[in-house]
């Protein structure tokens, strides 16, 4: 049966989910085509032996009051506001995050910490007469607001361990679309202010003192995975068709149709469209539709996603510490976070037990992401046990998890190759959308903004409703 829908969606995470809700609600219909068995792209949640396991720090945080409202309202879904506890391992030590200056500077050895200081002042006064649009890269950026002394700290090693590139290869856009600029007038405000009060607090994992400036955030009882099943379970509720575990075969351009099939019963079908919305890889999508153009293979072909290795650590331990997540920009250390699930929500974890999520960033071709579960997983392990972060005697068992297209990466020349694809895909009804499918790096509440503001464009009837141009409004770290 060859159907036609006012609109199909090509994957089912957040931002194709929150363009359905919005455009199902409103009364169009939508038939929206996931591979995996359940929706949520990225932000979804595994269950394993009794454990409910997220693909690392997924909260739910935004400035967007309205996003943050209609979210909270959606039916049968709840969350709990939590205050953001994490800390960084540097200089040996289990530092606060975000930075508390006095905490950083006494933990680095003397010589660096007034070399750090003097090179941070004297910078506040250099960038007065500094030129910004001569900023291309990443640590351009950095060294822009901060000064080379705190780039060298701060920035280049846990930037260059989890892009695994160095910062000056990677574009500025990646800051913008972060951080928007820097708050400069904030962030001396905040320093000095912090500077009066004396710190006290030690380096250990068991540290329980809270930053009172670390940020809240939101998280469902049972993982995140509670936030796209909602968005779904509405969108449906108004007549949106979500389909899971399904195959895309091709499809046509000119007739718009996609030819899928459903992987449990293996039977092919037809539906038509009058505008098709992807959220799926760039190069995936170009191999499944039908046109094709050399030019644009090649700049689609050097657009890279990077992927993530999660090694899940259960340990016969109730409590671990009551961070959130920590960061390791140590490069001898394998891992780039560790994330305890028992601090987001108990329920996560069996009583008396806890877990842990490690990720691992790495490119498709690499020999790491080539490597075995076991031999990955050791390595984790045995660099958790020695930084002291877990025992390894307390591990009961691992589980290893290999997720690809996680974060689209932005060398210095992306936006122009990446402008040529989206003149390609854009036309005939066909718009891009979400953090994979518009190779845009952005937070979760910045995807489900866009996705409804793409939804938005539609209903107003707006001759061109892409949303490549979009500016996050309310940018949240």
């Amino acid at each position: 049966m060859n159907k036609k829908y006012d609109f199909i969606v090509l994957g089912a995470g957040l931002a194709g989910l929150s363009f359905a809700k919005r455009i199902s609600e409103n009364g169009h219909s939508v038939l929206l085509l996931e591979k995996e068995n359940t929706v949520g792209g990225i932000s979804r949640t595994i269950q394993h032996n009794g454990f409910y396991l997220d693909f690392c720090a997924h909260r739910f945080h935004t400035n967007n009051k309205a996003l943050l409202n209609e979210i909270l309202d959606l039916n049968g879904f709840s969350m709990k506001k939590h205050m953001k506890k994490s800390r960084i391992y540097m200089f040996d030590k289990y530092l606060k995050y975000p930075f508390q200056l006095q905490n950083l500077l006494r933990a680095m050895p003397f010589t660096k910490c007034i070399m750090c200081s003097f090179s941070f002042v004297v910078n506040l006064i250099k960038k007065n007469f500094q030129d910004k649009k001569k900023i291309r890269s990443y640590r351009d950026w950095f060294v822009y607001f901060y000064g080379r002394s705190l780039y060298e700290v701060m920035c280049r090693p846990y930037t260059s361990k989890v892009w695994r590139t160095d910062p000056s290869l990677i574009s500025a856009d990646w800051a913008e679309e972060r951080f928007q600029g820097e708050k400069i007038i904030y962030l001396i405000k905040r320093v000095f202010t912090k500077l009066l009060t004396l710190d006290f607090s030690s380096y250990s994992i068991e540290d329980e003192e809270h930053i009172p400036d670390g940020g809240y955030f939101y998280y469902p009882e049972k993982g995140i995975q509670e936030l796209p099943d909602a968005l779904a379970t509405t969108s449906t509720s108004h007549g949106a068709d979500i389909r899971t575990g399904i195959t895309i075969d091709h499809i046509e351009r000119n007739s718009k149709t996609v030819f899928f099939k459903d992987t449990k019963t293996l039977q092919t079908e037809t539906a038509q469209y009058t505008n098709l919305i992807s959220t799926i890889p760039l190069n995936v999508f170009y191999d499944l539709q039908d046109q094709k153009n050399t030019a644009i293979a090649e700049n689609i072909h050097n657009l890279v996603y990077m992927n993530i290795i999660f090694v899940f650590a259960f340990l016969n331990k109730n409590k671990i510490s009551n961070d959130h997540w920590l960061y390791f920009p140590d490069n001898r250390i394998l891992f780039n976070r560790g994330v305890e699930f028992s601090n987001w929500s108990p329920t996560m974890c069996p009583q008396g037990k806890t877990s842990v999520c490690f990720d691992i960033t790495c490119y498709n071709d690499s020999d790491l992401w080539r490597s075995s579960d076991e031999e990955i997983a050791n390595t984790v392990l045995n660099d958790a046990d020695r930084i002291d972060y877990i025992k390894r005697a307390d591990v009961e068992s691992y589980h290893v998890y290999r997720l690809k297209y996680a974060y689209p990466f932005y060398d210095l020349g992306y936006k122009k190759k990446l402008d040529n694809v989206v003149r390609f895909f854009e036309k005939d009804n066909c718009h891009l959308l979400g953090r994979t499918g518009m190779f845009r790096y952005n937070n979760a509440d910045n995807s489900m903004e866009m996705g409804f503001a793409l939804a938005d464009n539609f209903l107003k009837n707006k001759e061109n409703p892409s949303i490549y141009d979009y500016q996050i409004k309310h940018i949240s770290l």
